[in-house]
């Protein structure tokens, strides 16, 4: 046990620090941009956000609806819909639509409805209308995603992907057997009527290195386990890319006239998502109602909420039930088991699963692989040096 112990730090000990250092640099600006309540536009605030609300046309919460204004509770969404639908058919035809939507802007509440690469606004104010190219934005450069190419070594091409998995595997192997030793050790000492968890012993970097290991030892399991568990999803994603990649200012995951909406469905999705919007989230403030076929299902999506709290529900507006970001007939993502199963591994990676506490956990266990990987060069060129000097000077042992 110790011989597989000491020969997995040797192998993992530089690209530990490398993701130790590289993966605290993203939790202090993760936790530095919600503490201080960054704006929307943060680009590193927008850099957290980005990908959880799932993939392209499926994500429907934007950068400016977190400080966009409540719709009135006076909105008569029954007779704007059909307002928004002649006004869409004067302007697209007989085109089939990709979704119909009634939003907050500065002016007032608006209807939107998309049509191929049309986008038809509708001010139910002023009654009038203007069509105009759906634009794709794109979202700013921030500090935070570039670390995370660092830290993922997507930096250094597609290649590195493969060493994540390799390194993970390894690291989950170097926290069992070190518990494992440990556990041997106390017990050991436990039978000499030395029953403390914790004691000094072999210098300041040996017992330094005990105790913050097995403090340490369970955030550094979840962080070596699910970052694991990411590499493999994100090379299997890498080769799935190769073959489906979109053209150039395509989307990723493209809907677009896949699923058209059948306008007779409209009013009946519409009373659905309302209804269930009044019995389970009336307290949230309402911003965006959305209707739409995803993956063969009709869907209603609303924004709700203020500021921070902001949030996409998205329902089926046929049965009333949530929609997950994964289910049965959407389309592929590249993802082995969907886009929802690969961000809650994200979430628990980086500690937000568990909420602001969690971040802290993660930091804890971040600064934890730093130390641990230089104390432990330390006490193994200690170890290799008096080795050295008596005759053995192999860099590996048993």
């Amino acid at each position: 046990m110790r011989t597989v112990h000491r020969i997995t730090s040797l192998f993992v000990l530089l690209v530990t620090l490398y993701l130790g250092v590289t993966g605290t640099v993203i939790q202090v600006i993760d936790l530095k941009t919600l503490l201080r309540h960054a704006p929307a536009t943060d680009p590193d605030m927008m850099a957290i956000r980005e990908d959880k609300d799932g993939p392209d046309s499926f994500e429907v919460l934007g950068t400016d609806d977190y400080t966009a204004p409540a719709l009135p509770a006076s909105f008569d969404y029954r007779a704007a819909l059909p307002r928004l639908i002649d006004a869409a058919r004067a302007a697209v035809g007989s085109a089939p639509l990709d979704f119909a939507e009634i939003r907050m802007s500065a002016t007032g509440p608006i209807g939107q409805v998309k049509s191929d690469k049309q986008l038809l606004r509708l001010d139910f104010t002023t009654g009038q209308s203007q069509s105009s190219a759906e634009t794709r934005h794109e979202r700013p450069p921030s500090l935070r995603n570039d670390i995370k190419h660092i830290h993922r070594m997507t930096t250094f091409g597609d290649w590195a992907l493969w060493i994540n998995p390799v390194v993970g595997i390894a690291l989950g192997m170097f926290v069992i057997t070190g518990v494992v030793m440990y556990w041997r050790l106390l017990s050991a000492r436990k039978r000499i009527k030395r029953p403390q968890w914790f004691w000094k012993a072999g210098g300041w970097w040996r017992t330094l290195h005990r105790w913050s290991s097995i403090v340490a030892s369970l955030f550094i399991l979840v962080i070596a386990l699910s970052g694991t568990w990411l590499a493999v999803e994100s090379l299997i994603f890498g080769y799935y890319m190769s073959a489906h990649r979109p053209g150039p200012g395509k989307p990723f995951v493209h809907q677009s006239g896949v699923n058209p909406l059948q306008e007779a469905q409209l009013p009946g999705m519409l009373s659905t998502t309302l209804s269930v919007y009044r019995s389970s989230l009336a307290s949230l403030q309402l911003k965006v109602v959305r209707l739409r076929v995803y993956g063969g299902m009709p869907q209603g999506v609303i924004i709700v909420g203020d500021g921070d709290d902001t949030q996409q529900v998205v329902f089926n507006a046929v049965t009333g039930q949530r929609a997950g970001l994964t289910e049965p007939g959407y389309p592929p993502t590249g993802f082995p088991y969907g886009w929802q199963a690969h961000q809650i591994a994200k979430q628990i990676h980086r500690g937000s699963f568990f909420g602001l506490s969690g971040r802290w956990m993660d930091l804890f266990g971040g600064v934890a692989i730093v130390y641990l990987s230089i104390s432990g060069a330390v006490m193994y060129v200690d170890m290799w040096n008096r080795r050295r000097r008596a005759g053995r000077p192999s860099l590996l042992w048993t």
